[in-house]
């Protein structure tokens, strides 16, 4: 045998590791050597020896079985495994997951089953540092709405035109998962593990709850309305968050960006609503708040703007219903963009004054345009649809103009 100063073992050493049979001593100069970096082309040979040696049981095994089995037993050590140097070759501390694959495994099947964990290692199948994360991302088109299940238990609904990225394993302390458009979440409860949405404004902190955000970055204003649950809203603030307002159900809350204030601005008071100026008397206020109550509260770079209302107004998308209140014609086309994938032209800028009341449920584009064409001074002509090859033809667009 080699001495303890040389870097090298006998073949014979490592193959009595795996079998269990080595001495202490053995046992501790094999540890040693698998914790060189200089020892990895040396063992990658070893493995092959071990390998060829058990070749003959090659057609006696259930491969897909055994892979299963290593694959299970590595996923639950990973986690034990350390950080690895960052060296060109990996130093094999990979030798804990070794050590208890040779536990669980008859003697001669472990030199078989070492060789396949430690091809499945070189071939990047085990993620360093559990520090790489793989997302998904659902895109619902315009024209249509899409429904969700994610890998929590949470499952949801996304509007025309959203898009929702998430990791198809959450891991550390929080769930996250990132929102561009409209979405209904009814999330899983894991009071260890809130679930965080991100979106281009104010995010959305819960634990399980069920509650709508609508967060469309083109159009300067975020919506939340909470069915059942609590929710905080959060500000990014210095590389963190602090938290605005924290919801209880029947509140929806409007957040209207604007440029930064060097300042909070006192905002009069006008009948119906309170003008709150400090966090302290927001939270006071929201805790007592009764239906038909409102509340603006100043920040610095928004106005919240928070009432109590019902929640199946702001829901009702998710049942093929567009519903409308008090909606101010820029933002109503713009939703109706969406509903049925159209392009509006406004060609003249006094029909933004105009605000509707509706509910539309099953009418088609012509019908939804004809029954506002009713209500107020203005009308559209649709233009021919410029065909881009002999299948495709681009989005429509409609002229938006007032009557004559």
């Amino acid at each position: 045998m080699n001495s303890k100063n040389n870097k090298e073992i006998e073949y014979s050493v490592l193959k009595k590791y795996f079998e269990d049979s080595a001495s202490d001593e053995e046992k501790k100069l094999v540890n040693n050597w698998l914790n060189n970096p200089d020892s990895i082309f040396r063992f990658e040979s070893y493995l092959r020896l071990l390998w060829e040696e058990t070749d003959d049981l090659e057609s006696a095994i259930e491969l897909d079985t055994l892979l299963d089995k290593i694959h299970h037993k590595i996923n639950l050590s990973t986690e034990k495994i350390k950080s690895l140097p960052d060296i060109s070759k990996p130093v094999i501390s990979f030798n804990y997951v070794l050590k208890n694959i040779a536990r669980i495994a008859a003697i001669l099947l472990l030199p078989l089953m070492v060789y396949i964990s430690w091809e499945l290692y070189s071939q990047n199948i085990f993620v360093n540092d559990q520090a790489k994360i793989t997302y998904n991302e659902i895109i619902c088109p315009l024209g249509a709405r899409c429904h969700f299940e994610l890998p929590d238990g949470t499952k949801g609904s996304l509007n025309n035109g959203s898009r929702l990225k998430y990791p198809l394993n959450f891991s550390g302390s929080t769930r996250e998962v990132e929102l561009i458009g409209e979405a209904f979440f009814d999330v899983h409860h894991d009071k260890n593990k809130p679930f965080v949405v991100n979106t281009f404004g104010l995010n959305v902190k819960v634990l399980g709850t069920r509650f709508n955000v609508y967060s469309y970055p083109e159009e300067g204003l975020q919506e939340f309305t909470l069915e059942s649950g609590i929710i905080e809203l959060l500000e990014k603030e210095n590389n963190g968050e602090i938290t605005v307002a924290k919801l209880k159900p029947g509140l929806h809350v409007t957040y209207q960006f604007m440029e930064a204030k060097t300042e909070i601005e006192t905002v009069k008071t006008t009948e119906g609503s309170i003008v709150l100026e400090d966090k302290k008397s927001l939270d006071e206020f929201l805790s007592e708040m009764k239906p038909g109550q409102c509340a603006e509260y100043e920040m610095k770079n928004g106005n919240l703007n928070i009432k109590f209302d019902e929640p199946d107004y702001y829901t009702a998308w998710r049942e093929g219903k567009l519903v409308l209140r008090n909606d101010p014609m820029p933002r109503l086309l713009n939703r109706i963009e969406r509903w049925y994938n159209v392009d509006f032209n406004i060609l003249d800028e006094s029909i933004n004054e105009y605000t509707y009341w509706a509910t539309f449920e099953e009418e088609s584009l012509d019908q939804v345009l004809t029954l506002l064409s009713f209500t107020a001074p203005i009308k559209f002509e649709k233009k021919p649809r410029e065909k881009v090859d002999d299948f495709i033809y681009k989005i429509q667009e409609i002229d938006v103009m007032t009557k004559k």
